[in-house]
């Protein structure tokens, strides 16, 4: 099964207050995806930088992985995910609403449990403190969804964050996630998520309500997936590298010209 790195996007319709801009920029260490991975910084492990942008409502997520740039803008006002592909010059358009029903039929969650317990530690982190929680996401799954049982098991994620609660644009991520969490709808950016649709969508949901609930922006994760009955996945670790408030160009999250747009 593909690691999905650091990539979870909610979308739905929601209010959003009209002055927020938001640019996070991070990178995901973990288990490399396949061989010679550039970037990597060992032979069995990959780095991904990626760059949210957060404005009016609408967000972007920029990353690079194995060398290759993915773009994905997340649009609530059209319900819809755009993925593109600048070598291609290609913009997929997704429609999340039938991407849902889609995930719900390959597989069906049963009730999240999420809990983000406080630690007492500190940490000090691009120069702010940080506040230590470990956080824990238990789902239990069936496989196969409407059409047949395939087994079920129960998927654990979680590990140590550091949330920091003074730094800029916190009121503005927190809001997001919070109002996206809230609304349901939640599905990947970038590729490997259509491999394992309904996987984990409402863990990343819940986990990015408790982030939001916590009122800071998670400037370091170290995420580990467990499956029952499979031996634990190497983990992943997220880690902030900037946070800016600066205003962002609208047409950041419009499709390039010159790009052909395909709808799935």
């Amino acid at each position: 099964m593909k690691r999905v790195f650091g990539v979870a996007v909610l979308m739905c319709v929601f209010a959003w207050p009209a002055h927020a801009d938001v640019t996070v920029k991070m990178t995901t260490t973990g288990p490399a995806m396949g061989p010679g991975r550039a970037g990597g910084r060992g032979a069995g492990t990959s780095e991904i930088p990626t760059t949210y942008y957060i404005k009016g409502g609408k967000a972007r997520i920029d990353m690079v992985m194995a060398g290759r740039e993915m773009s994905t803008i997340l649009d609530p006002a059209t319900h819809q995910m755009i993925s593109l592909n600048p070598e291609t010059k290609e913009a997929i358009i997704y429609d999340l609403a039938k991407l849902g029903e889609q995930m719900q039929q390959s597989v069906q969650m049963g009730d999240v449990k999420v809990s983000m317990t406080p630690t007492g530690e500190t940490k000090q982190l691009l120069g702010r403190t940080c506040t230590g929680y470990m956080l824990s996401v238990t789902m239990p799954m069936s496989m196969g969804g409407r059409g047949g049982d395939m087994g079920s098991m129960t998927v654990t994620l979680g590990g140590p964050v550091w949330i920091a609660k003074d730094a800029p644009g916190t009121t503005d991520f927190a809001a997001f996630y919070k109002a996206a969490a809230e609304s349901g709808f939640f599905s990947f950016g970038g590729r490997g998520g259509r491999g394992n649709p309904g996987m984990q969508e409402r863990g990343m949901a819940a986990m990015y309500k408790a982030f939001s609930e916590a009122g800071g922006i998670p400037y370091e994760q170290e995420m580990q997936v467990k499956m029952e009955g499979a031996p634990s996945m190497p983990p992943t670790v997220t880690k902030v590298t900037s946070v800016s408030t600066d205003p962002i160009p609208v047409d950041t999250f419009q499709i390039p010209a010159g790009y052909t747009k395909k709808i799935q």
